[in-house]
């Protein structure tokens, strides 16, 4: 069983939608494989935690989600795990599980597990312990009460103060070890090295000037059931095998056998907290479209492994999150704005496979339907989801990679592997120029086009088919070929080609030719290293509004590529479709 069947099943497990088959095969699955014996305790802690965040139950629920979780891990287990399970839990969750299994019927294996544990626990060098312990405690606490007080220094005062209201308490939550993020040590420490301020980059900034929606009315929050999930839900990352260079050791490995690494890390660092500082108050991030740019900024986000759970950007993770989820209407759309609906659709797909949250997966399932509605006969796509009009290549790819991170983040709707051909056929067959010249921006439905390649069209149409496990076809080869002298256009006025940047970035790492991708690589990067604001922020991208949030989170997920390392982006034989491919067959190279 591969790790997205395995994780797949564990979902409709928790969700209690798994047939008496699923649920054998789930059984087996756990009895024969340790390692997802493990994942799937850990998902069950979560799911608890996470629904009795998020729902409106009386205990009685809770515990009943709880013993339907522990079921399956106690049917196929030695008789010592089930103390190795106690022994992971909080003091909390050891004592419910132990009175629960006290009060089963004896005979069981709840009540035998609970009944070796209590035993075990209670041994005459446990008792003795716990006499010293408390005398400790009586000595260290008793008796300095007893002593009289010392006396007050002449001449100082002695306030009093309290706080007018208690503190909540932080949510009992467990993140592994592996999935801790940036902290603002390590933020510090990398800005440091990089002879940068770290206050720098910390100022508070204003409302963005110049945007485009000031009349534009935050949604409510409380529109969405992710409102309620707190800034620290926990992130599952055993059951994504191909998260790559997003956890924090993979991505310093990795960024280790980059040259000049420090700085673009650093780069990534300061536009990341300018992100944060200059989120909306409603979550958002603010610019041509507020949909698109909260789903880039999401993206960039997500592509450095920040999850609600981060301990630097979980917040504006959350808040971007729970403003998308807002701001989708009853049938789906997140934004009227084709862009706009597929870039969040896209964002929603990575925290999905990221976090494993199972609130986002209908709102995701909503958002893909829109676009598998709004694709045309011929695998193409156009403004507003119109048909038999016109074919948008540039409106195509956001489509494409919306759809294959859904793939990928284990979507099983009806049409969706055919949808992902037929658009490698109308990128083959269509929007491919018959000159040779690259793709093309715009062409007639069911028609060849003739000529008129564009350079930021051809990066389009060559990233998506290598993400559409097309990476040896000849519209690839020749869209390289044509993108072989290609450089990031930054001119000193005027608008930086930052859109064709993103695209071809992607499609070079992608290739084979190291040469290539190393000349490519050198001067993006200087290029956006010299253009970076001192607060971390980008401008001057071709259809930036003034907001600056467009061109900022196309130049940051430029200088993710090293680490980005998405299974949107697997390299597949082109005789296998993608739904017959696993996650754990992607293949990267990383250069």
């Amino acid at each position: 069983m591969n790790e997205q069947e395995f994780s797949l099943l564990t979902e409709e497990y928790l969700e209690g939608t798994l047939s008496p088959q699923g649920r054998a095969a789930l059984q087996a699955e756990v009895q024969a494989n340790p390692e997802h014996r493990r994942i799937f305790e850990e998902q069950a802690r979560q799911h608890i935690r996470i629904h009795a965040q998020t729902s409106r139950v009386d205990f009685s629920e809770s515990q009943r989600i709880a013993v339907m979780v522990v079921d399956i891990a106690e049917k196929h287990r030695d008789p010592n795990a089930f103390m190795e399970l106690l022994r992971r839990k909080t003091l909390r969750e050891r004592l419910t599980l132990l009175f629960q299994g006290l009060r089963a019927e004896k005979g069981t294996i709840a009540y035998q597990n609970a009944k070796a544990e209590l035993m075990r626990r209670f041994t005459p060098v446990t008792v003795s312990m716990a006499v010293n312990i408390a005398l400790i405690l009586i000595i260290f606490c008793w008796v300095p009460i007893m002593l009289p007080p010392p006396p007050k220094p002449e001449g100082v005062p002695v306030t009093l103060s309290s706080t007018s209201e208690p503190q909540p308490l932080e949510p009992i939550v467990d993140v592994p070890a592996a999935a801790t993020r940036t902290t603002q040590r390590e933020i510090s420490q990398i800005l440091a090295k990089s002879h940068v301020d770290p206050d720098s980059v910390r100022a508070d900034v204003a409302t963005p000037p110049g945007s485009a929606d000031e009349n534009f009315q935050a949604p409510t929050p409380n529109a969405a059931p992710f409102s309620t999930l707190p800034a620290s839900a926990p992130l599952s990352i055993g059951n994504i095998p191909s998260l790559g260079g997003r956890t924090t050791p993979t991505r310093v490995g990795i960024l280790k056998t980059i040259p000049d690494s420090d700085r673009t890390e650093a780069a990534v660092l300061k536009s990341l907290l300018w992100l944060k500082n200059n989120q909306s108050p409603d979550g958002s991030w603010r610019g041509q479209e507020p949909a698109a740019m909260t789903g880039l900024a999401l993206l960039a986000y997500l592509a450095h492994g920040e999850v609600p759970g981060s301990q630097e950007f979980g917040e504006s993770v959350t808040r971007g999150i729970k403003n998308l989820l807002a701001r989708q209407d009853a049938r789906g759309f997140f934004s009227k704005n084709v862009y706009a609906h597929a870039i969040a659709t896209y964002a929603m797909a990575e925290a999905f496979t990221l976090t494993r949250i199972l609130e986002l997966k209908t709102p995701l399932e909503n958002g893909v339907r829109v676009i598998l509605d709004g694709q045309q006969p011929n695998g193409g796509f156009d403004y507003n989801y119109r048909k038999e009009q016109r074919s948008d290549t540039s409106v195509t790819g956001w489509q494409i990679q919306a759809l294959k991170a859904a793939l990928i983040a284990g979507i099983k709707l009806p049409g969706l592997d055919e949808a992902l051909q037929r658009s490698a056929r109308f990128l083959q067959n269509e929007a491919f120029a018959g000159d040779g010249s690259g793709f093309v921006y715009e062409g007639k439905p069911g028609s060849t086009a003739a000529k008129g390649g564009r350079p930021s069209m051809t990066g389009v149409g060559t990233l998506c088919l290598q993400m559409l496990g097309k990476p040896t076809s000849p519209q690839v080869r020749l869209g390289l070929k044509t993108l072989h002298k290609a450089e990031l256009d930054w001119p000193d006025s005027g608008k930086a080609g930052v859109y064709s940047g993103y695209y071809i970035t992607q499609a070079k790492f992608q290739g084979s030719d190291k040469a290539e991708w190393l000349h490519w690589n050198k001067q993006m990067k200087n290029k956006l290293l010299a253009r970076q604001n001192p607060d971390g922020h980008w401008e001057q991208g071709d259809f930036d509004n003034g907001s600056h949030v467009y061109t900022t989170t196309l130049c940051t997920l430029m200088l993710e590529v090293y680490y980005r390392y998405l299974p949107t982006y697997a390299k597949q034989p082109e005789s296998v479709p993608p739904k017959d491919r696993s996650p754990e067959e992607v293949s990267v190279d990383v250069r």
